[in-house]
């Protein structure tokens, strides 16, 4: 189904599978027959429509659904289409499905589909007793894709398990009744995950590559999310099982490139980061094929573009990067939805910048409440030494949903606070359970998420338990920036905490019991060391560099 940008999915053949053609009805005229046999499919559909059987019409979609929206010239399509009048189109809502999903692949006429899709939908809801169960399917499954690409996650969701159920309903008659059952079943699980259903999502993933595995090339596009989805969240083991499937035949080299292979090559960037090749991570990414301004998965491949630029040791291209693809997306890149499903790795990149204000600022205002979250803030105290607000965010995690990729970097952050603490049993479990996880999950980039000292200490914790071959797996530093703070003496630094609460000279002297000449010389060597002119510069400057807490100013 060609919803988004159907100029960059793999062409599929012009003739349609037989079982389809059987299934017209037994009055099909010829010249629709012979059309569709041709894969004619809008010729098929302007003959059905000028003879006035839009039962005919509803067929001709039904089993030529993707041919038809695969078409590059989609205003010709249009054109048929809008011959029928609001109240045929409403009768017949996949024939208003249709219209709408054209029009919403051009981002300047989106607010003409939503029009259409309104009509389908209370066509489909007015008469759902009659509607076959593929109809149902159909007009479901596109409402589930049309509000995705809209937005509206809840109602995409919705449809989505509603065009299953209905799917359910047909039983065997599935194959013979709907022209590239797999895809159809790919756009519903696209659906389920950007609504937040990654489980649910794998599943009918994993349902749409059974109907026919490598014997049908619309397979191709299951296969390709969930290897994209176990790589996003951790699960190596499943994609390495996985992926040496899709690297070989039936798929196509364009669909590997464009944007069925999307999470495919994502899987393999992410694969390749997790071995630290660096430069086949790239690799990958520069074999996609599609245009930035209008693929739905761009949160996914930012965030896998700016972790490999990170791991690259290049952390303000990686920004730059970033913050370039979100104004490329306008309105869609500042929206909160888009905000929350960045700040984890913008909270990152200005950590790998030493710019620890900003990371903070970015969790505060862009973050959510889910493990992940928890565990940003955890590696941002830790790199900050506030130790104490790293293990109560770890502690927040507990009873929440976790992805493999968050558990593992929850638990280094937890062995790191242990080892700074010294050795004991529990922390000598932390690295059992971490060597354990890491050698079933094939993971390695958590640990490059920790400050450097903390790093040396994990791989030498490693080593001491059996482990040297994952610490030695680790070659390159980490990449989080520590804070290059000034050298006060204490008793400079106690002027500093005094003056965060009073700008007297004499009340600071009265607290620290010196003369107000003590004071004045040793904030003049503060404000020096600072880079400051005057008391809010100083503070402003000792927050930034991790010398005061932001409560203190």
């Amino acid at each position: 189904m060609t919803i988004d940008t159907p100029e960059e999915e793999a062409p599929v053949p012009g003739v349609l599978p037989h079982d389809l053609l059987h299934s017209l009805p037994e009055h099909t005229p010829d010249d629709v027959r012979a059309a569709l046999e041709n894969g004619e499919v809008r010729d098929a559909l302007r003959a059905a429509i000028e003879a006035g059987d839009l039962g005919l019409a509803t067929d001709v979609l039904r089993i030529g659904w993707f041919a038809l929206l695969r078409d590059d010239s989609r205003r010709p399509s249009a054109h048929v289409l809008e011959q029928l009048t609001p109240s045929q189109l409403k009768a017949h809502p996949l024939l208003a499905m249709a219209l709408g999903l054209i029009y919403n692949a051009d981002r300047l006429r989106r607010a003409k589909a939503v029009y259409y899709f309104g009509l389908a939908a209370a066509g489909i809801r007015s008469r759902s007793t009659r509607d076959t169960p593929v109809e149902r399917a159909l007009v479901s499954a596109s409402e589930s894709a049309a509000f995705r690409l809209l937005g509206k996650t809840g109602v995409s969701v919705r449809s989505a398990r509603t065009a299953l159920r209905a799917l359910e309903d047909i039983h065997d008659e599935r194959a013979s009744l709907i022209g590239y059952l797999p895809r159809l079943y790919s756009q519903l699980g696209t659906s389920l995950y950007y609504g937040g259903h990654d489980e649910e999502a794998l599943h009918v993933f994993e349902r749409g590559f059974a109907e026919h595995g490598t014997a049908d090339p619309s397979s191709f596009d299951n296969l390709a999310m969930m290897l994209g989805i176990h790589a996003l969240n951790g699960d190596m083991s499943e994609v390495t099982a996985l992926i040496d499937v899709a690297r070989e035949e039936p798929w196509s080299d364009l669909q590997r490139a464009t944007y069925a292979g999307t999470f495919y090559r994502i899987a393999e960037a992410v694969l390749a980061l997790e071995r630290l090749d660096v430069s086949g991570a790239r690799a990958h990414l520069d074999a996609m094929v599609h245009d930035r301004r209008s693929i739905e998965h761009w949160v996914a491949i930012a965030r896998v573009e700016a972790l490999t630029s990170l791991m690259g040791g290049e952390p303000a291209r990686a920004l730059a990067e970033l913050e370039a693809f979100v104004v490329l997306r306008g309105v869609e890149g500042a929206a909160r939805s888009t905000r929350y499903r960045l700040a984890s790795v913008r909270s990152v990149l200005h950590l790998a910048l030493g710019n620890y204000d900003a990371a903070a600022t970015v969790l505060k205002h862009d973050g959510g409440t889910t493990a992940q979250d928890h565990v940003d803030r955890a590696r941002l105290a830790l790199a900050a030494d506030r130790t104490s607000d790293a293990l109560r965010s770890l502690r927040d995690i507990a009873g929440r949903r976790q992805t493999s990729r968050t558990r593992i970097e929850a638990l280094t952050i937890e062995a790191a606070i242990g080892l700074r603490f010294g050795h004991g049993r529990r922390t000598d479990a932390l690295i059992e359970q971490l060597v354990s996880v890491m050698r079933a999950s094939g993971q390695r980039l958590a640990l490059r998420l920790l400050p450097q000292a903390d790093l040396d200490a994990v791989l030498i914790a490693l080593r001491r338990a059996g482990a040297a071959d994952l610490a030695d797996a680790v070659t390159a530093p980490s990449v989080i920036d520590e804070v290059d703070r000034p050298s006060l003496t204490p008793r400079e630094m106690a002027v500093l905490r005094v003056l965060a609460r009073t700008a007297s000279v004499s009340d600071i002297a009265t607290e620290l019991f010196v003369s107000t000449n003590t004071v004045k010389s040793q904030l003049r060597s503060v404000y020096r060391k600072l880079g400051a002119r005057n008391r809010d510069e100083a503070l402003a400057a000792a927050i930034h560099l991790q010398l005061l807490r932001a409560d203190r100013s």
